[in-house]
Formats: C-alpha cells, structure tokens, sequence
C-alpha cells in the first residue's frame, strides 16, 4: 500500500480539518490520488472552471505537481441532471498532451467541491522536442504493415507523452490510420490503428485498434428482425428515389443508413424506387436505420444527449458491410454493419447490436475509455450494458447468433453460460459465447487487446446483478435497483466520473459517486449502496458489507405499554407526525430490530416505549426522484420533467406562470417568443428551443 510522503500527509490534515470523513485512494505506482471524495472547499460565485484550476493549485503538493498553471490544461466542463458541475481537465508536460492522464473535479450544485477522480503521472522528465519528424512517423506506420492507409477523416499525427500502457515514458507522435486486423476467429476485419511512435528514435513503442466492435463471429441470412415498421425517409427530386435518411429526429440531428453493398464506406445512402423498401437484402438497411432511431431516442428521453456527441451530430451508419463480414464496429466516425456469413451469424443489424456500436460512440465523446486493457474490457461492457437495456433482456446477440454453444453472443446473467468459460482457453471461450465472471478467472495476456472482449464479462456480471439482485459466488446483493435506475447510474458514472484510463476498480467507485450524487436521499439509498458494494465484490473487486435493514412501515404497530415483548433497537429513527396508534392491548411489535424507516405516507407511533415497525416487504414500492418514464404525460405535467430542465431553471419560467407543459410550449410557440424569454430569463435560445423538442417528444407529438 502507498505511504503518502510528508507534503501529501501535510494537505491530507488540512483536508481532513474541513471533513474528517475525507475519503482518499492512492495510484500506487505513481504515489498521486486516483480518487478524492468529501466535503474539500466552497467555490461561491467563482467560475467553476477556474475554481478546479485553484483548488489543484492549492493542494498541487498532494498530487504530486510542480505547476497547475504549467501541467493542467482544462478540457471541458459537464453539467449532470442536478446540476452538478464535472471540470474535466488534461495533464500536459512542457504544453504536450499526456495520454490517458486527466483528473475530473467533482462540484456540487451548492457550489461546493466533493471529490476529485482521475489519474495523474507527476514528475515526468523527457525531452520535449523529436528527432524524429511526423511525416517520417507517419511513413514508419505505414511502412508497417501495407494495409495501413492514411485516411482523410484522422488527424495528422500529434506529438505528446505516453506514460500509461507502457513500461517507461516516452515522448510520442500519435498517428491514426486505417488498415486491417485479425478477429478472434481468425479472420480479416477492418481496423483503426492507433500508432505511438517514439519521437526520439521512431520504434513504434505501442499500437491498438481502436476500431471498437462487439465479439467476432460468422452468421448469415438475410434477417429483417424488425418486422414490418414505418420508417423516416426523404424524396431526392433530382433521381427521384427515396432515401434512408430520417429528419424527423426531434433535434438537428439525422440518422443517414448507408448501402455498403458488400464493400465498406464510403457508400452510398441506401435509395428505394417507390419508397417500399421490402426487399429481402433491404432487410438490414431497415433494421440498421430504425435500430439507430431507437438509440437516438433513449438518450435523447432518458439522459438528455443529443445524439453520441450531444451536440446534434448525425449518425451515420452502414449496412450491408464486407462479404461474409461478421463483426460490426464505431470506428470514431461512423457504425458498419456486417451481414454474416451463416455459419456462426445472421446480419448483424439487429437492436442490441446497433445499440452496442453506438454506445461506444458516446464512450468516445464523454470518458474516451482506451481500448485495451481493462479500460477496453470497461468500453466493451458499457456497450453491452446499454444494449442491454435498450433491448430489454440480458442476452447480447442472440437473434444475430446462430452457434449451438451459447445463448448469444454475450449472456450478462451468466458469462460462463454454467461454467463453460475455460480460463486456459479464453480465445476459443469467448468465440463460443463463453466469458468470465470473476476477476479470479481474468484474462491477463496480449490477444484481443488485453482481453477486451473476454474480461468484460466480469463488469457484465456486475451489471446484471446491480439490476436484478440475487448471489453469486456466496455474495448476496441485498435487492436489485432495477434496469432503470442502473441505466441513470452508469451513463453518470460514464460521463462524469470515469476518465480515459479507469479500469474495474476505478468503475465500482465511479458507480458508488454517482449513487451519492443522484440518491443520496433516497429512504433505499443505505441498501443500494451495500448492493452495488456487493455487486462488485461478487465479482472480485472490494469486500462484500452487511446488508443493512430498511423498516417499511405497513403500518407502525404499537404495543400495550408498559411493552414487554418489542424493546426500542438502537438507532431507530421514526419520522414526525401524526402519531396514530391502534388501541392497545391487541396489538404487539415484531422482535426483529429495525434501523429507519422512509418518509411518508404512513401511520406512526407515538415516542417510546414501543417504538418499532413492521419487517418489509415494501407495501408501496418506491419511486426514483429521477423517473425514467411516465404512464401518462399530458398538456397539464410540470415543466420539471422535461430533460435537462432543473428545479432552478424551473422555478425561473413559474416566476413567469409557465408551470406546465402545455404552458411552456404556448410560451414558445415562434421565434418571437422564444427571444424575449432567452432575453428576460438569461438562457440562450438554443437551450429553450431544445427544451420545446424535448416537450414535443415527451406528449409523443415528435415519433
């Protein structure tokens, strides 16, 4: 375990002096926090952005840097759902990049910094100019393998530091090319290389493939898994056909499917002659651009993102890809969508799977989770986990798959499919549909990028049982948050806490932050967190707590007094007035200690003696603060539940009788309107147009 050196332990008191409760992990192999977490300093009015600068600055000894101003470049900063704001910021040397190297601080919307997470290497001393020029780093890339290609759409190579991943630093150009790589079968499949060359002697010092796609295997078929569907298409006057290309997205945004027609992109947008697209080789194109639609849509209505980049970009994605292809991928542009070759998949169009591409798009755009490694097997699983819950079941790829081995692709329930996954054959395990479980069972070697397909299986598990609840290997998990409030958790937890290099630890952590920041008030927080502790730990990762009792009230119970049979149990907390008991003595309290009880409704007993209250199970079974979807929206719902309007910028349109949906859309209803609130309420015009679509979608006037 890492002993702090004498500066460290110096700011830690000091930190500890405004919150004794300071919580801290250490990086052990560079002495710097990965992880602070309490109560650190108030920022008042100050801009955030420059409130993180200044507190690093303060305490700059404790992580193990010279300069703030010289070491710490700000990156961009997020507002999450309640307002919380995430700095996130990137570590240079000498005004280079450090790769992977970034540290997020964590503030409150009490203006208040809880935490910091991040890693950070300090005292890096390489020389900051090459000897080796980018043009000749590029040709080395090339020269490396003849299938690398230099392609319009990456950068020119950038110079910068590579710490992580590597067993000593090095100062590097960064170079992105195209080319090809192998599947885990064996077979051919297109890649975006990842080149480091080493600016001083130009050896290719580290590579991956970036080219970030869900497990390899063969299919074929045709396969329409959508069936029959209405979709969004536009009329090209000029040749009179019909485009795959849906405008009614609810943004600026636009899902554009491609025809790869067994090629790969550039291609072009998949046309029809009279708008009937029912075709048997139309049948992916469909899927792809209806599938893309639907993850659209559950972003946008469930965390607010405007499409992967929140920023409204479009979505383009390919079908029909390759001949025989049998992978599907997010190469940093766009989504191919490989047809199978029937042996081991049908087309590979189907919704978990174009879910899955997708993901690791917003991955892109939010951590940027490095693909290899443990960060890599964390990439792979949040795809899998989002497409899991898009599709609405724990199999990943099972309409595509058509192997005897396994239920599909990716079982989340149980990776090894009942103990058929073979630690000291993890290539052909996984290809079969097998994964681990268990951080005792983790792939330590080389092949597919530091087993980024094979250990995501373990952070799957953990997943499902944050969700589901149950035991696993003798842990049990105290009860199941369900699939919706698992979902708000870890789409927190991936654009506000995770950083490019996290690995399991570090998304355990990232998954405890976002429950304090989201739940902290909830009567099931106590249970959840024990849950999500016990998750982890049923996996290899931390120890397993005691699950601690929750007291439902159903209702409280009191007993003839003096009571001989129910005695007060220590820590018992029971909540105000009225206090109503039932007449005595046909009553008694149940033996079993009880330590809280919810809010209300409910009926209370009067103070002691005799306090207690029924044993669950829950008679009215809690409601998130943060709902994911609502039975009934109409004209009268409160402005709140629109996405990404908070209870301050609420409390602004009540100020001026907006208070429900059907008021605030009367209240935009031109552009004449929506100007004069951008002007008297100081919110820009984009925000409040966005807020109307979102309102529109919400009353399912926007499909």
């Amino acid at each position: 375990m890492y002993e702090p050196v004498k500066k460290q332990k110096e700011i830690l008191d000091g930190l500890k002096k405004v919150d004794p409760t300071l919580d801290i992990k250490w990086d052990e192999s560079t002495g710097s926090p990965k992880r602070l977490k309490g109560t650190l300093a108030s920022i008042g009015q100050q801009d955030p952005g420059r409130a993180a600068l200044d507190f690093l600055e303060t305490n700059k000894g404790l992580f193990l840097l010279d300069s703030v101003q010289k070491e710490i470049v700000l990156k961009r900063i997020d507002t999450d759902r309640i307002g919380a704001k995430h700095v996130r910021m990137q570590q240079v040397y000498k005004d280079l990049p450090v790769f992977g190297s970034e540290i997020i601080v964590h503030i409150d919307a009490n203006s208040t910094i809880k935490g910091t997470t991040g890693k950070l290497v300090p005292t890096i001393d390489l020389p900051d100019k090459p000897k080796i020029a980018a043009e000749q780093a590029m040709k080395k890339v090339l020269g490396e393998n003849k299938e690398n290609t230099k392609s319009h759409i990456h950068a020119e190579p950038i110079l910068m530091v590579l710490t992580q991943f590597v067993e000593k630093p090095h100062l590097v150009w960064h170079v992105t090319v195209n080319g090809m790589d192998k599947t885990l079968a064996g077979d051919d499949t297109p890649a975006k290389w990842e080149y480091f060359v080493d600016a001083l002697n130009g050896e290719i010092v580290w590579k991956y493939n970036n080219e970030q796609t869900h497990i390899s295997t063969t299919g074929s078929g045709i396969g329409r898994y959508a069936g029959a569907v209405t979709v969004n298409t536009v009329h090209d006057h000029g040749s009179g056909n019909y485009l795959l290309e849906d405008q009614g997205v609810p943004t600026s945004a636009r899902v554009i499917t491609h025809d790869a027609d067994g090629g790969y992109p550039p291609a072009d947008i998949s046309e029809d002659s009279n708008n009937n697209w029912s075709a048997a080789a139309q049948g992916p194109d469909i899927d792809c651009h209806l599938h893309t639609r639907i993850v659209f849509d559950y972003f946008f209505t469930v965390h607010g993102r405007d499409s992967y980049d929140d920023a409204g970009a479009d979505m383009h994605i390919y079908a029909n890809c390759g001949t025989n292809w049998n992978n599907a991928s997010w190469n940093g542009s766009y989504v191919k969508i490989g047809n199978g070759d029937g042996i081991r998949y049908d087309p590979l169009c189907a919704l978990d799977i174009v879910a899955h591409e997708w993901t690791h798009a917003v991955t892109e755009y939010t951590a940027g989770l490095v693909y290899s490694g443990e960060s890599g097997a964390l990439n792979e699983s949040m795809s899998d986990v989002f497409a899991c819950l898009i599709a609405g079941n724990w199999l990943f790829g099972e309409d595509a798959w058509l192997l005897a081995s396994a239920p599909g692709s990716r079982n989340l329930e149980d990776p090894t499919n009942g103990g058929l996954y073979d630690p000291t054959d993890p290539i052909d395990s996984v290809i079969a549909g097998h994964q681990p479980d268990h951080m005792t069972d983790k792939y330590t070697g080389a092949q597919d990028y530091g087993g980024v397909h094979i250990n995501s299986g373990i952070m799957n598990k953990a997943a499902y049982l944050i969700a589901t609840g149950g035991t696993h290997r003798g842990i049990r998990i105290c009860e199941g948050l369900g699939n919706d409030v698992l979902g708000i958790l870890y789409y927190q937890a991936l654009t506000t806490h995770l950083v490019s290099s996290s690995d399991f630890s570090d998304m355990r952590d990232a998954v405890l932050d976002s429950l304090d920041d989201l739940y902290a008030a909830n009567p099931h927080y106590s249970r959840w967190r024990a849950s999500i502790i016990n998750a982890f730990a049923a996996v290899g990762i931390g120890t397993a707590v005691t699950c601690p009792i929750t007291c439902w009230i159903a209702p409280f119970i009191c007993p003839p007094s003096p009571h001989l049979i129910c005695p007060p149990s220590p820590h018992f907390a029971c909540p105000p007035a009225p206090f109503i008991c039932p007449p005595a003595p046909d009553f008694i309290c149940p033996p079993s200690p009880m330590l809280s009880c919810p809010p209300s409704p409910y009926i209370a007993c009067p103070p002691s003696p005799g306090l207690s209250c029924l044993p669950g199970p829950d008679p009215l079974p809690y409601t998130p603060d943060i709902r994911v979807r609502h039975p009934i929206i109409t004209l009268k719902t409160d402005i709140i539940e629109i996405v990404g309007i908070g209870p301050e910028i609420a409390a602004l349109f009540k100020a001026r009788s907006i208070s429900t949906l059907g008021d605030f859309l009367k209240a935009t209803e031109n552009q004449k309107n929506i100007s004069q609130l951008s002007d008297t309420l100081g919110l820009s015009e984009s925000r409040i147009n966005d807020w109307r679509k979102k309102t529109l979608v919400l009353l399912g006037e926007v499909k």
